[in-house]
């Protein structure tokens, strides 16, 4: 059943105050890499808000509101110097989280400085990632995935932006009945067993299905949708057990992360392990120096070998045309689309958590849980 135009509006729009975006403020959110920060801020929209991420000279990592609460000018535009971030403008200078550490020009015995704060956020890095809680206190614990926290390979990490909702993009992961048709001028092999069979678990919702390779063996495809905007997939083939239940080829975690309603960061981190001091399986190379790359809507690159769009920017092509925000008063859900169904359900839940004063699905506190978060597929999914 299509959804209502309130209901469309519920989980698509994400600014301070919206039903969605109170709910994902609860949860850590990348909002850029560490190889990107030098010697400047970096100006960033996240949420519906303008912020600036720096690194100070102590290599403290912060996130304030852009704009200098002393008369508005742009802190992107400011230096890092003295222990914190300058406005350029007057001088104003700001720690990490936010105190005023200098107003120059103020007489000398003035205190004006103790009694403004400029609004900040929460800042932890990991794996090369930098992600901000945007929440109320106390704040969860940062999950530790473990194609984020291992230290036994190497990383490639890259993100771009996609001229649309981040809805569209989200269910994507949960729809995997595309990969047949968006993605069928790749070479995958043929998918000739077993159905898609999504189901909720702990974090999110969790997609399992089987393939027959050309050569016969069999292999298992999973899909974690980590709430509110992550998805990990790996495989595993038959008769080729590896340790932890891993995939013997690179594990790929994905973040969808809004800025505002018609425009979505994506995020992506791969993890090679390295055996034999080799890496296993491929990574791409990593672009994290490069920050967000940009991208035009309606601009695809075109692949001569297939015939069609690149790999990358099928996704993109998809999701994108159907519009800034797709209205969802206008679909017709069939069969296929039962995680796209229970993925709506979850936001609900999630949603309506929020508003009576309890943690949405997924959020952690307690250590014990979060030594390190495996999520890897198995052998015996090929029973």
């Amino acid at each position: 059943m299509a959804l209502s135009k309130e209901e469309n509006e519920t989980i698509t729009r994400v600014g301070p105050g919206t039903p969605a975006g109170e709910m994902l403020r609860r949860y850590w959110q990348p909002i850029g890499f560490v190889n990107e920060l030098q010697d400047k801020p970096k100006g960033k929209r996240i949420l519906g808000e303008d912020v600036v991420l720096f690194r100070d000279e102590n290599g403290r990592f912060g996130v304030l509101a852009r704009r200098c609460m002393h008369r508005g000018t742009s802190l992107e535009f400011g230096h890092i110097e003295n222990g914190g971030l300058r406005c350029c403008y007057h001088g104003w200078l700001y720690d990490v989280e936010g105190r005023v550490l200098e107003t120059p020009s103020e007489p000398p015995e003035s205190t004006f400085k103790e009694r403004v704060r400029q609004p900040s956020y929460k800042v932890q890095e990991l794996g090369g990632v930098i992600f901000v809680y945007m929440g109320p206190e106390p704040a969860p614990l940062l999950p530790r995935y473990d194609v984020l926290a291992r230290e036994d390979g190497k990383r490639a990490l890259r993100a771009r932006i996609i001229n649309c909702n981040y809805f569209q993009m989200i269910e994507n992961s949960v729809d995997q009945n595309h990969l047949k048709w968006l993605h069928r001028t790749a070479t995958t092999p043929t998918w000739d067993e077993g159905e898609i069979n999504p189901q909720a678990f702990e974090h999110g919702v969790l997609n399992t299905y089987t393939r027959r390779a050309a050569d016969g063996n069999r292999w298992a495809h999973v899909n974690y949708f980590v709430m509110p905007t992550m998805n990990k997939t790996g495989n595993v083939e038959e008769g080729h057990p590896t340790e932890h239940g891993a995939s013997s080829s690179c594990e790929v975690m994905r973040w969808r992360v809004p800025m505002d309603d018609t425009r979505t960061i994506h995020y992506t981190v791969e993890f090679g392990a390295i055996v034999d001091g080799k890496i296993s399986g491929t990574i791409m190379t990593d672009r994290s120096a490069e920050g967000v790359q940009e991208t035009k809507p309606g601009v695809y690159r075109w692949d001569e070998s297939i015939g069609w769009f690149g790999r990358e920017d099928q996704d993109r092509a998809a999701q994108e045309s159907q519009g800034p925000i797709f209205d969802r008063t206008t679909e017709h859900l069939g069969y296929t689309d039962r995680g796209v169904i229970l993925l709506r359900r979850l936001y609900k839940e999630s949603i309506e958590a929020v508003q009576q004063g309890r943690d949405p699905l997924g959020v952690i506190r307690d250590p014990e849980k979060n030594k390190l978060i495996r999520l890897v597929p198995h052998e015996d999914l090929l029973d």
